[in-house]
């Protein structure tokens, strides 16, 4: 299988599409218009490729289907070599949308929508989409990217980000690790938490220098991001420090942890309460 630069380009035009019309399936459970018309395109071309997603596609949406197949043309300058890899060690991840919960509240600057493309379980390239705000942020390993690390982090006195539903479990022990001027910020969507600890222009978006998950979480919420952080040189690993593999089961157990230009391993060290946490 050739994963050409054109091909990247498609799936990442995929996302770039404004059109994000919701449905209610079930309850409190919604499908998007990116899962039918990128599940289904990719399982018609790439009938080989391992496809995991949040959300099922029903025969009936297979007429949404549109795949115009123009590449924009900044992509195309940013990826010049195609890449070949056997079909069979290609998996992808997609989150058609994230921050579930909040998009029920009507708190949209937390929604995305994401795409990523493991090759043997290692993250190659990630795309989140903020479908609201209508920025997208891509990164391939040894490609290309349209989004950076920010100039400077704070690694003494973090600012952390973290899910909303249990900000409070993480802010005591980061008090403890690394004091009182620690600040936590609670916020929906893993998508939203990795763009936090980037260089991203949405105005919307809160900055943070370290991203922490202290409980299960489901590979397609956080591939993306990971990829993105991997292309940029930061990481994401689980609070023990171990790399997340993209193949087999859906889900880690060992939360997370998400910097970049930080000594990430140690980081690792000093959170040793927080991986006791996150197998609770």
């Amino acid at each position: 299988m050739q994963i050409e630069k054109g091909y990247w380009g498609q799936i990442i035009r995929t996302f770039v599409d404004d059109a994000f019309s919701v449905k209610l399936q079930g309850k409190a459970k919604y499908v998007t218009s990116a899962t039918v018309i990128i599940f289904l395109a990719l399982s018609c071309h790439l009938f080989l490729v391992q496809i995991n997603t949040e959300e099922h596609v029903d025969a009936a949406d297979q007429e949404v289907i549109i795949w115009d197949r123009k590449i924009p043309e900044d992509i195309l300058k940013e990826i010049a070599t195609p890449k070949e890899v056997p079909a069979e060690s290609v998996t992808v991840w997609i989150d058609p949308l994230d921050a579930t919960q909040e998009y029920t509240e009507d708190l949209r600057k937390y929604v995305t929508t994401m795409v990523c493309v493991a090759v043997n379980g290692k993250p190659v390239l990630g795309v989140i989409h903020k479908p609201f705000s209508e920025y997208t942020a891509w990164a391939m390993v040894d490609g290309g990217s349209n989004v950076k690390a920010r100039t400077s982090y704070n690694e003494r006195t973090p600012r952390i980000v973290v899910s909303r539903s249990h900000s409070g479990m993480v802010k005591q022990v980061a008090l403890q690790t690394f004091g009182n001027q620690t600040t936590i910020i609670p916020a929906g969507g893993a998508g939203y938490k990795v763009l936090a600890l980037l260089d991203v222009p949405d105005k919307s978006q809160e900055k943070a220098d370290l991203y922490i998950h202290v409980t299960y979480i489901k590979k397609w919420d956080i591939c993306a991001g990971n990829a993105i952080l991997k292309a940029l040189g930061g990481h994401m690993t689980t609070l023990s420090g171990e790399e997340i593999s993209y193949t087999g089961s859906d889900g880690i157990e060992g939360g997370l942890l998400a910097s970049i230009r930080m000594n990430h391993q140690a980081l690792v060290r000093k959170l040793p309460d927080l991986e006791k946490t996150g197998h609770k």
